[in-house]
C-alpha cells in the first residue's frame, strides 16, 4: 500500500469524524477568507470619484454645523476645484418603517452636479431641476423601491417646519448606487430656518494626487477657527458611520484570530485522537523498519488532507459568503461595497496558506508525540 493509500484508509476508518473535521475546517477557513475580503473592500473606493473628494465637517461633533463663511476659505485652498455646501435630514415616505426611510439632502444645484460627477443626470432633466426651486433630483434606487418618475409630486415626513417636505421629481440620476432625494439649498433653508450654515462641505480636488495635500491644508486653516473642522476623504467619511459601532478593523481582526485559534484546537484534537488510536499500527510500522520520520509523515499527511479539503471547500464558502452579502446590499447605497466582495488571487491564496499552516501546526505535536515513544511502550499501551 502506498503512503497516500494508507492515509486515505485511516480517514475512511472514521468517516463521521473525518467529515465533521473537514466541515469545521472549511467553515473556519471560509469565514477567515471572508473577513479578509470584507477588510479589503473597506479599504477600496466603490464610487468612481470617491478618491477625488474631501468631506469637511465639524471636528467637535457630527451634528455641529459649520458657518457658511468657511466656503470661501475652502475654495481658495490650493488644489481645490469646487466646493459644495451640503445639508441632510432623515425623512420617511408614507410611514416610519425602516424600509421607507429616505435621506433628504440639499445643496446648490450647480455645485452639486459639479462635485458629484458620477450622478450622471441627463442635461434636459438637470436643466428642469435647476429651473424649479422646489424640485428634486432623486437616485435610481428610489425609482425601483417606490416607482417614482419625473413629474411625480411626493410628500415626505421630515424634522422641518410643518413636518413635511413637498417636492416634485424633476430629474433622476443614472448613477445606480444612490438612494437620496436632493433639494435646492434655498428651499431647504426655508424649511429648516437654518440659513448661513451647513452640515458639511463637499470638496472636489483637482486630482487624486491633490487630496492628501488639500486635507492637510484645510485642517491647518481651520485649526483655531470658532468651529474647528475635520477634513477627510469620502471613503473615510463612509467608514466613520461603521466606526460608530466600534473599531471595525479591530473587530474583524479579533474575530479572525478567535476563529483561527478554534480551528487549530479542533484539528489538533482530531489528530491527537487519531494518533492515540494508531499506537499499535505505529509500533508495527516501526518493527517493519519504517523510520520515525516516515511514521510521523503518515499523521502529517492526514493533517494535510484536512488542510487541502478545507482550503478548497473554504474558498467556495468564502465566495458564497461574499455573494450573499452582495445580494443583501443590492438596492442600497452600499451596493458598491457589495460589488467589491469578489474573491481574487490574494484571498484565495490567503485561504490556502491559512489552511496549510493550521494543518501543519495541528499535526506536528501529535505526530512527534507518538513517534518519540519506544516501540515496547507503544505495544504495552495497546494491550
Amino acid at each position: 500500500m502506498t503512503p497516500t493509500g494508507f492515509v486515505l484508509r485511516q480517514l475512511r476508518g472514521r468517516p463521521l469524524r473525518s467529515v465533521l473535521t473537514v466541515g469545521a475546517f472549511s467553515l473556519s477557513v471560509g469565514l477567515l477568507g471572508f473577513l479578509l475580503l470584507l477588510s479589503r473592500a473597506l479599504e477600496r473606493e466603490w464610487s468612481p470619484f470617491m478618491a477625488q473628494r474631501v468631506i469637511v465637517m465639524a471636528k467637535t461633533s457630527f451634528f455641529d454645523r459649520l458657518p457658511g463663511a468657511y466656503l470661501a476659505k475652502i475654495a481658495a485652498t490650493d488644489g481645490v476645484a469646487r466646493v459644495c455646501p451640503f445639508d441632510f435630514v432623515v425623512g420617511f415616505y408614507r410611514d416610519n418603517r425602516p424600509e421607507n426611510q429616505i435621506p433628504i439632502q440639499a445643496a446648490p444645484a450647480e455645485d452639486l452636479l459639479a462635485v458629484y460627477r458620477e450622478a450622471d443626470v441627463p442635461p434636459a432633466e438637470a436643466e428642469a431641476w435647476k429651473a424649479d426651486p422646489r424640485g428634486a433630483l432623486i437616485g435610481p434606487i428610489l425609482v425601483k423601491q417606490h416607482g417614482w418618475k419625473v413629474g411625480d409630486h411626493i410628500v415626505l415626513k421630515a424634522p422641518v417646519s410643518g413636518g413635511v417636505v413637498e417636492t416634485t421629481v424633476r430629474a433622476v440620476m443614472r448613477y445606480e448606487l444612490d438612494n437620496g432625494v436632493y433639494l435646492h439649498r434655498r428651499y431647504f433653508e426655508g424649511l429648516t430656518g437654518e440659513k448661513g450654515e451647513a452640515a458639511m462641505f463637499w470638496v472636489l480636488a483637482r486630482s487624486r494626487g491633490d487630496v492628501d495635500r488639500v486635507t492637510a491644508a484645510l485642517d491647518r486653516t481651520f485649526e483655531n477657527a470658532p468651529v474647528p473642522v475635520r477634513a477627510m476623504t469620502e471613503r473615510q467619511w463612509q467608514l466613520s458611520f461603521l466606526e460608530m459601532l466600534g473599531n471595525v478593523k479591530t473587530l474583524l481582526g479579533s474575530v479572525g484570530l478567535a476563529t483561527a485559534f478554534a480551528l487549530l484546537l479542533v484539528t489538533s484534537n482530531t489528530l491527537a485522537m487519531s494518533a492515540r488510536e494508531r499506537r499499535s499500527e505505529t509500533a508495527v510500522l516501526r518493527v517493519l523498519g519504517f523510520s520515525r520520520g516516515a511514521v510521523a509523515a503518515f499523521l502529517l499527511g492526514e493533517a494535510l488532507f484536512y488542510g487541502l479539503a478545507g482550503a478548497v471547500l473554504g474558498s467556495g464558502l468564502m465566495y458564497a459568503f461574499g455573494r450573499g452579502i452582495a445580494a443583501a446590499l443590492a438596492g442600497t447605497a452600499y451596493a458598491g461595497m457589495g460589488a467589491l466582495l469578489y474573491p481574487d488571487l490574494v484571498t484565495f491564496g490567503f485561504c490556502a496558506v491559512v489552511a496549510g499552516v493550521v494543518a501543519v501546526l495541528s499535526g506536528i505535536v501529535p505526530a512527534l508525540g507518538v513517534t518519540r515513544q519506544p516501540v515496547a511502550q507503544l505495544l504495552r499501551e495497546t494491550r
